[in-house]
């Protein structure tokens, strides 16, 4: 299953919201819910919430239990540990880069 990825990177400078978002392809493994931790990396991270968006308008009038088109979107946040590593943008984006699940990454102020 694929979902869609996005969380804050803590950066504050009063101007930019810092922010890194991708397509998670998550395999054989289940999804996970509100309050689990994830690691990403180095990067220990939060399941803020977990969102489920059908395409298809037939599956609300059928209930079909066959879905094809679910799109799945995780808002993640940093854990105290990884806040307190102060990371930059382009530590961020290489971490993450690494991963060979993490596909479309955009990190803001980060080159790419």
């Amino acid at each position: 299953m694929r979902a869609e990825v996005s969380f804050d990177l803590g950066i504050n400078d009063g101007e930019v919201d810092y922010e890194a978002a991708f397509a998670w392809e998550t395999g054989s493994l289940p999804l996970p819910r509100k309050g689990d931790r994830m690691a990403l990396g180095e990067l220990i991270m939060v399941v803020e919430s977990v969102t489920f968006a059908s395409l298809d308008s037939d599956y609300i009038a059928t209930r079909d239990p066959k879905i094809d088109d679910v799109e799945v979107h995780l808002a993640l946040r940093l854990s105290k540990a990884a806040r307190k590593g102060r990371y930059r943008p382009s530590e961020f984006y290489t971490i993450l880069s690494q991963l060979p699940s993490v596909s479309g990454l955009y990190v803001t102020g980060a080159d790419q």
